[in-house]
């Protein structure tokens, strides 16, 4: 069963789209919104499967709606809704699942629904291909086992990791970013050619399913591969957007970074990217440990702020969080331990002491 939205500034068009969704007997709960921005409000908290969006609205079209929520959840289908049948090329490029035209008739939706049952039919048998980019790169055939699947040369790892990060890019920056020291032929007959010895090594029916080759853009689809740093950066959205975000939350991203990004590969192209995952998933591991402050759970926090020393020992603020509540926890030994090692280590680094705050906070202590 399904969970859908309707968004549409005409009350008698909604109206009739949540009669007829009732009826089909396929929609498990179905919201419906005249503004479209209280719809990507409710989406950012709830998972919505279907989206039935009217294109010409006030204040947001269906489009830039259609836009964002693709990007709160990209796994989320479009249905645009009009009484206007020039927009049905626009919808389609910006890949709609559907298109209908007002009135929307009871056969004309049953079409749309047996497109849905049929795309997600297909995805519930999971992705063909399973890729991990952090701690390395690794690529795994799905099935009942996963089968490691090694491709052919180093610059055939490097395409294949740079489409997978860029998810979409056009040609003309692929040749820019990997071949930049040959001429355009040569170097989009290089491309071609690594681009063939990738789908030669996922396999036909893999590739064809996630990777996406036009004429001026390569992409990844994403109903074809899941890949750990798609569902990092799904997370880390919907924990910043949740008002109240969830411990479960917190532990699956954890466990998705399992090192550096791309960890052993000196891609130049990678570097900023590399930069700004470990700062994200610092600020992660720092929302954690203050989540679970507030819900008077110093023994998780202590474990989150000590995963962060772990990347970044110098951090005094950090020093100072594990260093409180080992104190409030009666373990002074220990907080005396931590401060020690925060001394030597600044001291060494920079030839600097600590924060005069925690100076005086161990002072404190001590007497």
């Amino acid at each position: 069963m399904l969970r859908a939205i309707i968004v549409d500034d005409e009350p008698l068009s909604i109206k009739r789209l949540n009669r007829l969704l009732s009826e089909s007997g396929e929609i498990e709960t179905c919201h419906t919104f005249r503004n479209p921005l209280e719809a990507c409000e409710f989406a950012q908290a709830n998972p919505v499967d279907v989206a039935f969006l009217d294109i010409s609205m006030p204040e947001l079209d269906g489009m830039t709606l259609s836009g964002l929520l693709q990007e709160l959840d990209s796994s989320t289908d479009i249905v645009f809704v009009t009484a206007h049948d020039e927009y049905a090329v626009r919808a389609f490029e910006a890949s709609a699942l559907d298109y209908l035209l007002k009135p929307v008739t009871a056969e004309r939706m049953a079409k749309t629904l047996d497109k849905l049952r049929k795309k997600r039919g297909s995805a519930a048998a999971g992705p063909s291909l399973s890729v991990f980019l952090f701690g390395g790169l690794k690529l795994c055939r799905s099935g009942m086992e996963q089968e490691t699947i090694r491709l052919r040369s180093p610059k055939t790892e490097e395409l294949f990791a740079f489409l997978m990060t860029r998810r979409a890019v056009s040609r003309e920056e692929i040749v820019e970013t990997l071949w930049s020291g040959l001429e355009t032929d040569k170097a989009l007959k290089n491309l071609n050619s690594t681009l063939y010895y990738i789908r030669k090594a996922i396999g036909a029916v893999q590739a064809g399913d996630c990777i996406e080759a036009g004429r001026h853009e390569i992409r990844i689809a994403d109903s074809g591969v899941s890949c750990d740093l798609y569902e990092f950066e799904r997370l880390l959205k919907q924990i910043r957007s949740a008002p109240e975000p969830s411990a479960d939350w917190f532990r699956q991203a954890e466990a998705l970074y399992t090192g550096e990004f791309l960890k052993g590969k000196a891609y130049e192209w990678a570097s900023g990217q590399t930069r700004r995952l470990e700062e994200q998933y610092i600020e992660l591991l720092e929302a954690a440990a203050r989540f679970h402050i507030e819900l008077n759970q110093p023994q998780k926090s202590l474990r989150y702020f000590g995963e962060i020393l772990k990347l970044d020992a110098i951090r005094e603020d950090i020093s100072h969080e594990v260093i409180r509540l080992y104190t409030e926890l009666g373990r002074k030994h220990e907080a005396f331990r931590q401060y020690e090692l925060l001394e030597q280590l600044l001291l060494q680094e920079l030839g600097t002491r600590p924060d005069p705050r925690i100076q005086a906070f161990i002072a404190k202590l001590k007497s």
